[in-house]
């Protein structure tokens, strides 16, 4: 009996909610159903309540509204990136956010992993789907596979090489050459992978053909300076891959992120490559430094998206030593969250292992997964 007037505390607030939106008979359902419920019932309706949660206030739409919020409370969403191998999404967040939990009390609001890096169809899911089922929230990024080049590949010059480089060659319409072939492929892979996460329930923040405006990647800039050529050639791609997998593979779970490194002189301005507002639900900016910063912001903002820190982290000279605390600080009011990056090969970078990460997880000012929502289990 213990069990169910717990779940019944729970409970209540959930359907209270709904019936501001809706009345809903499967809200009626689990309140009648609960009065005399077993312990095994109790179990059930918990997943049926969850997935009324998910159904009404982590939809896109409403996760869309509620970074609004947060913006206007100057609050952020704190997160932390599990990547970059698909296969390694347990063991990073087991090292990362488990520990940081340990050490502080609180998990964070947001987890990150990539969909790229690797070859073969397979990818591991349920670390990112528990994680959500949990209250949290999910982004995912795509280091697509390099092809026009042999083996698995992303970093590749982009201004060195554009002369081999034909992003238009990879859409849906263009002549099915291997280049065509193995990134068809690969989306048709990854597209199986986010349709898992769709089924469970899961609103993915999603964030391919990142930092585009630089030439580290295989779809970046074509020439230094802010004298790129190949702008519309990479809207036509962003375009290409929202349509395939909105209509194509039914992905309606999706938030596009639209996602740049700052403009720094040598690379493109930040809106250079932006495909348009049909196209993007989020404006993100990957910012590494030797303290936190957020750099472009107004410039961002003029694109008219809410904006996130989709990438962030100290760089030589502050690993270790970055303030946790200082950063949220520096973004509320601006960002709805960001996202840390791991630490690797001695370079300190994750929340776990910079400075003042207990202040920052308890701080009123920053959201962590069992403060997300006005509900959560």
């Amino acid at each position: 009996m213990h069990i169910v007037s717990i779940f019944l505390r729970k409970l209540l607030p959930v359907l209270g909610l709904l019936v501001i939106f809706e009345c809903s008979p499967r809200a009626n359902t689990a309140l009648e159903e609960v009065v005399e419920a077993s312990e095994e019932q109790v179990q059930n309706i918990t997943k049926v309540a969850t997935a009324l949660i998910s159904d009404e206030t982590r939809n896109k739409e409403a996760i869309l509204a509620y970074f609004d919020e947060l913006i206007a409370n100057e609050q952020v969403i704190v997160g932390q990136y599990c990547g970059d191998a698909r296969t390694t999404i347990k063991e990073y967040y087991n090292t990362y956010v488990d520990v940081l939990a340990d050490e502080t009390g609180r998990h964070v609001g947001l987890i990150g992993a990539d969909l790229g890096w690797s070859s073969g169809s397979s990818y591991p899911m349920q670390t990112l789907i528990d994680f959500w089922n949990e209250g949290g929230l999910v982004t995912l990024s795509w280091h697509a596979d390099n092809p026009f080049k042999a083996g698995v590949e992303v970093y590749w010059n982009t201004v060195e090489h554009k002369d081999e480089i034909n992003l238009k060659s990879l859409l849906k319409g263009a002549p099915q050459t291997p280049a065509w072939t193995s990134y068809r492929t690969e989306i048709d892979n990854i597209a199986g992978a986010l349709q898992e996460l769709r089924d469970a329930g899961v609103t993915v923040i999603w964030r391919p053909f990142h930092e585009m405006n630089a030439s580290f990647f295989w779809w970046g800039m074509n020439a230094y300076n802010n004298l790129q050529t190949n702008e519309a050639a990479y809207k036509a791609l962003w375009i290409d891959l929202y349509n395939t997998l909105t209509f194509d593979y039914g992905l309606d779970n999706l938030i596009w992120t639209y996602s740049v490194i700052p403009q720094v002189g040598w690379n493109a301005d930040v809106t250079a490559f932006y495909p348009g507002s049909d196209y993007v639900d989020l404006v993100g900016i990957d910012y590494y430094g030797v303290q936190p910063d957020f750099p472009d912001y107004k410039t961002l903002k003029s694109l008219g998206k809410t904006i996130v820190l989709s990438e962030s982290g100290p760089s030589t000279g502050g690993y270790g030593a970055w303030n946790m605390m200082e950063f949220a600080d520096t973004i509320k009011g601006k960002a709805a969250y960001f996202l840390q990056w791991h630490s690797y090969n001695g370079a300190k970078m994750a929340i776990k292992d910079n400075k003042n990460t207990i202040e920052m997880m308890n701080s009123s000012r920053v959201i962590t997964r069992d403060e997300l929502f006005p509900i959560s289990f």
